[in-house]
């Protein structure tokens, strides 16, 4: 049997887009993809919008909000995905295709794509790993299911709130590392676009940057920084005691 192709439209090169036009017949797709051109820029924005979620992350999990801080956990990934696949692996069709909102618009599509092609195919989000007590599960279907506030979210919300140390990750400050790192990355992408590097150039660094020796040495700078200023604010409010 013969195997059926899908049409190639000819106003969008993403396969399956049903665009009716060419996206950039939009003014608003236009002005975006237009503002999307300036990558140091890109990275600057993408970076000040992952720090503000992790405040706003960090912020829920001082006052016991852990259903509000799941739902956003794929917030993190996500815009980090999509900005290194859309700065980096997309052609300008595609890039005017993701400003357009149009579908397909497959996180994980791009996901695999970054996965393979910067990650060196070492990403975790899809890796299968053993439950606590039984099961496997994937961080990408526990991102998932929490971005879309579900019943199992809600359930797994509650076994968080009871037993502590499942969310230790988030209240020592471990999670916090990783949304640090990817803000870093972002920052070196945005100065070594700024310094006028050409893309490859770039690409080349972050790719280095991601080898799996190198992120876990970024994770640990991240890490130690953090528990520095912890004593030192642990200090300064022993001093600040001690005055009174």
């Amino acid at each position: 049997m013969k195997k059926k192709h899908a049409k190639t439209n000819p106003h969008c090169p993403v396969p399956c887009c049903k665009a009716k036009a060419p996206h950039l017949n939009d003014p608003v797709v236009a002005a975006l993809t237009q503002n999307f051109s300036d990558l140091a820029k890109v990275a600057e924005w993408t970076c000040a919008s992952i720090a503000e979620l992790g405040k706003s992350m960090a912020d829920d999990v001082a006052a016991g909000r852990y259903f509000g801080l799941t739902t956003r956990t794929r917030q993190v990934e996500e815009l980090y995905i999509r900005a290194l696949y859309a700065m980096f692996l997309a052609d300008s069709g595609e890039v005017a295709h993701i400003m357009s909102d149009a579908m397909p618009n497959s996180f994980s599509a791009m996901y695999r794509k970054v996965n393979q092609s910067i990650f060196g195919g070492k990403g975790l989000l899809e890796v299968s790993q053993p439950g606590l007590t039984s099961g496997t599960f994937s961080a990408m279907g526990t991102i998932n299911s929490g971005a879309h506030a579900s019943f199992s979210t809600m359930l797994m919300v509650i076994g968080l709130v009871k037993n502590p140390q499942y969310r230790a990750a988030f209240t020592d400050g471990r999670y916090f590392d990783h949304v640090s790192v990817y803000c870093g990355y972002l920052d070196d992408a945005r100065k070594q676009f700024k310094a006028g590097k050409e893309k490859a150039v770039v690409l080349a660094e972050l790719t280095e940057m991601h080898l799996p020796q190198n992120l876990a040495a970024s994770m640990a700078r991240v890490a130690d920084g953090r528990l520095k200023k912890k004593e030192k604010e642990s200090a300064d409010r022993h001093g600040e005691i001690s005055c009174r």
